[in-house]
């Protein structure tokens, strides 16, 4: 595993990162789609991302393939300083630490932009992430039973919370959001 980089997330890496995203979809048990986004809604992201300050960073193979993400964006309907955290990485890079390094490198650059609270959701059966999430810091502040359908499959979520500063649940039964590009109308601060 020598030779992987964590980068700021660029276009150049759209089509491997739009790959890895598929990948991960296929697998059914991390997001709330089973297949991926087309590659210019990817580009689209990324583009957004960086025009709203939003930190998103790319797990980059020696080759230069992107082999996992995290990004922390802020939903519109939700206080201005609270980021929602989403990360993903290609089976053949878990249970080595990088998704924790993926994850640190992007908070660590999401407090710097003046987001207070990063929140995450995680599904209740996957308890390697919650055991990730818990050691980074995150804790459990709200539970929806069959908060995600996939492919007909109803699943129980936890929503988890780091710097919480209290147990808020506003905008958790809001469905539409879980594992979806957020709307992106809202410019945080970028990055000097």
């Amino acid at each position: 595993m020598d030779g992987l980089k964590i980068v700021r997330s660029s276009e150049k890496y759209a089509v491997s990162y739009c790959e890895t995203f598929d990948e991960v979809a296929k697998e059914g048990k991390f997001l709330s789609i089973s297949g991926g986004y087309p590659v210019e809604d990817i580009i689209r992201f990324i583009r957004s991302c960086r025009e709203c300050g939003y930190p998103q960073f790319l797990l980059i193979e020696p080759g230069g393939r992107a082999v996992g993400w995290c990004d922390i964006v802020r939903r519109c309907d939700e206080p201005d300083d609270v980021g929602f955290l989403g990360v993903g990485i290609a089976r053949e890079y878990r249970g080595i630490g990088w998704g924790s390094r993926l994850m640190t490198a992007t908070i660590h650059d999401a407090k710097k932009r003046g987001f207070n609270e990063i929140r995450l959701e995680v599904r209740a059966s996957n308890f390697n992430a919650i055991r990730t999430y818990t050691r980074l810091g995150f804790v459990r502040i709200a539970y929806r039973t069959d908060g995600v359908v996939t492919d007909g499959v109803a699943e129980d979520v936890w929503l988890m919370s780091l710097d919480s500063r209290e147990i808020r649940t506003d905008g958790f039964d809001r469905r539409e959001f879980f594992g979806r590009f957020p709307k992106t109308g809202f410019r945080f601060k970028p990055e000097r």
